[in-house]
């Protein structure tokens, strides 16, 4: 699941604050583009991530003048072949995303634009990015030892106990 944070760029201080909630649906991220429409698209930033904990640290970056990862509003726009007119003008902002996704997969697989890995071993595609993210960040259990335990189902539950009984007769060698 891809989270989305939106920030604003403060008149006084130049730095980065947040004016959403996380997000989880780019209809959302579309719509509260459309609502702050009026703010010139380069003081909007677009902050996606994997994780939840990694939307702050990709501001705290985006604040220390470091590469964060995060795309102005008119970047992030452009990324899907979007403009703020189709998004402010769109009766339907569920076409207009299934229109973004289908342009982001097309496009992905042939863009190969370098962006800075944050374990500095070089430069990666952002779909390698984000691919490292989910391989390298927390898993499922696979590294947890397998634990056996018996079905609770009765059909099922009898037919291990029969099982375990040719076993311990010597029926069955395992």
């Amino acid at each position: 699941m891809i989270y989305y944070r939106l920030a604003v760029q403060d008149n006084e201080t130049s730095k980065w604050i947040w004016k959403s909630t996380v997000l989880t649906s780019l209809v959302a991220v579309l719509h509260l583009l459309r609502i702050y429409s009026p703010i010139p698209p380069e003081r909007i930033r677009v902050f996606s991530s994997t994780r939840i904990e990694g939307l702050a640290e990709m501001l705290n970056r985006e604040n220390d003048g470091l590469e964060s990862g995060s795309l102005t509003a008119g970047e992030f726009l452009r990324e899907r072949r979007l403009s703020v007119q189709d998004v402010s003008a769109s009766n339907s902002l569920e076409k207009l995303v299934q229109r973004s996704i289908a342009v982001a997969v097309d496009s992905s697989a042939r863009n190969n634009y370098p962006v800075s890995n944050d374990a500095g071993t070089g430069s990666t595609s952002l779909l390698d990015q984000r691919r490292l993210r989910i391989e390298l960040g927390t898993g499922g259990d696979h590294d947890m030892p397998y634990q056996f335990a018996l079905p609770t189902p009765t059909p099922q539950l009898l037919a291990w106990i029969r099982l375990m009984g040719k076993v311990q007769a010597g029926e069955v060698q395992l």
